[in-house]
C-alpha cells in the first residue's frame, strides 16, 4: 500500500487529484485540511470531495471519500503545518496542492506566506513523515512574460514574473528543487483550468471565468449609463488576438497529474496544458458574443482610447499578460508517460460557449443583458 498525504485536497486542482486517486487506486489517502478540531476537518474534508464527485459525474466515489479519505487538521502556513502526526503511518508520497490564486502586489505578504512559506513548511512536514516522493503542482504560468517555446524545465529568474501570484510559484519551485537531494521531486505545471470537460462543473471560477465576469460587469454598467450604444459599437481591447489561451479540463489535468504521479519517469518537470489552446480572438468572440456585445477592436497600443474602451481596460489588468504573451508549452515529458492524445482537448466556439455559458448563468445579472445586433454601425472611438 502508498501512503500519500495531500495539501489542498478541498481546492479546485487538489480536489480533483485526490478524486482521481481514490479511482485509481486502492490506497488511502491523507489529507491536510484546516478546522477548529479533527472531526471539524473531516467533516470539510468529506462535504469538499463529495461536492465535487457529484459535480463531476462521479457519485459512484462517494463511498471511496467516506472509507478512505482521511483528514489530518493542520494548516501549512505555520511552523510543521500544525499536524499532530500521532497515528499517521510513514508517508511514502507528498502531493503538494494548496496555494493562494491572489496576484495583486497588495496581497503579496498572504500569497508568498501562502505559496513559499507554505511550501517550505509542507517541505519540512514530508522530511518528518519520511516521504520518498513529493509531487509539487505549480502553474505552466512561472514562465511569466516568455513568449514562444516554453521548455519543461527550470525557471529561475523570479522577474519574468507578471504579478506576484507567478513569482511566488517560481520561489516555491526554487525551493522543492532544493529537496532533489532528499527525496524524488516532481513539479507538475497546469496551464488555466476550467471545469469539467463532461459536465463543466468547477469548484473556482477565477482565470478564465473571471475574464467573463470582468467583461459582463463592463457590459452592465456601460448600459446603465450608455443604454443601447453598445450593442452596436466596437470597444477597444489591449491584446494579441492569435495569442494562444492555454485551457484545459480539470479532469485532463487531475488524470495526466496521476499517470505521471503513478509512473517511474526519471523526468521532473511536466506541463499539464492544452495542446490545442484556443486563441484570445476565440475567447474574446465568445465572451463578447454571450454578453451581448460586438467582437472587440483588437489593438496593440492605447492610442484613442476613449473614456469606454479605458473604462473595460481598467478591468484587465490580471488577464492582459495572458492575452499579450503568447506561448507554446513543451510537453514531451507529459507525453512520453500520458501519450499525446492525453493533452488534446480541440476547444472551438461551441466547446468554449458550453464552458462559459455553464458560468455565466450562475453570475448577477447575466439573464438581463440582451444579445447584439446582427450589424456594427460605429466603433466606440467614432
Amino acid at each position: 500500500m502508498t501512503i500519500r498525504l495531500l495539501t489542498g485536497a478541498t481546492g479546485f486542482v487538489g480536489g480533483a487529484i485526490a478524486l482521481e486517486l481514490l479511482d485509481r487506486t486502492e490506497d488511502d489517502i491523507y489529507a491536510l485540511v484546516r478546522g477548529e478540531d479533527e472531526q471539524a476537518a473531516g467533516e470539510r474534508l468529506r462535504h469538499a470531495l463529495i461536492g465535487m464527485a457529484e459535480g463531476y459525474g462521479r457519485p459512484d466515489l462517494v463511498t471511496s471519500i467516506h472509507t478512505r479519505a482521511r483528514a489530518i487538521r493542520g494548516d501549512i502556513t505555520v511552523d510543521g503545518c500544525g499536524a499532530s502526526l500521532v497515528g499517521i503511518p510513514r508517508v511514502d508520497e507528498v502531493w503538494h496542492c494548496a496555494a493562494s490564486l491572489r496576484y495583486e502586489e497588495k496581497h503579496r505578504e498572504e500569497i508568498e506566506a501562502q505559496n513559499v512559506d507554505g511550501t517550505r513548511n509542507v517541505l519540512r512536514l514530508a522530511r518528518r513523515l519520511e516521504a520518498q516522493t513529493f509531487n509539487q503542482v505549480s502553474t505552466a504560468y512561472v514562465a511569466g512574460s516568455a513568449r514562444g517555446w516554453v521548455a519543461e524545465g527550470p525557471v529561475v529568474d523570479p522577474q519574468v514574473a507578471n504579478n506576484a501570484y507567478e513569482r511566488s510559484k517560481i520561489g516555491a519551485e526554487e525551493l522543492v528543487r532544493e529537496a532533489a537531494g532528499e527525496m524524488r521531486i516532481r513539479i507538475l505545471r497546469p496551464s488555466i483550468v476550467i471545469g469539467h470537460s463532461l459536465t463543466h462543473h468547477a469548484v473556482n471560477w477565477s482565470g478564465l471565468y473571471g475574464f467573463a465576469r470582468a467583461v459582463l460587469r463592463f457590459r452592465r454598467n456601460s448600459e446603465r449609463k450608455l443604454g443601447t450604444f453598445l450593442t452596436h459599437a466596437r470597444v477597444r481591447l489591449l491584446a494579441e488576438p492569435d495569442a494562444a489561451i492555454n485551457a484545459l479540463p480539470i479532469d485532463y489535468v487531475a488524470r495526466n497529474a496521476v499517470t505521471i504521479g503513478l509512473s517511474k519517469s526519471p523526468e521532473t518537470y511536466f506541463h499539464l496544458v492544452n495542446a490545442c489552446p484556443p486563441s484570445a480572438r476565440d475567447i474574446g468572440q465568445v465572451v463578447t458574443r454571450l454578453v451581448g456585445l460586438r467582437e472587440p477592436l483588437w489593438v496593440a497600443d492605447r492610442e484613442g482610447f476613449t473614456a469606454i474602451d479605458e473604462a473595460l481596460d481598467s478591468g484587465m489588468g490580471f488577464y492582459r499578460s495572458y492575452m499579450n504573451y503568447g506561448k507554446l508549452f513543451d510537453l514531451a515529458h507529459t507525453y512520453d508517460v500520458c501519450g499525446s492524445a492525453a493533452s488534446y482537448v480541440p476547444m472551438g466556439h461551441n466547446e468554449l460557449t458550453d464552458y462559459f455559458l455553464h458560468f455565466l448563468r450562475r453570475e448577477r445579472g447575466y439573464a438581463s443583458v440582451r444579445r447584439a445586433p446582427d450589424r456594427v454601425l460605429h466603433a466606440s472611438g467614432l
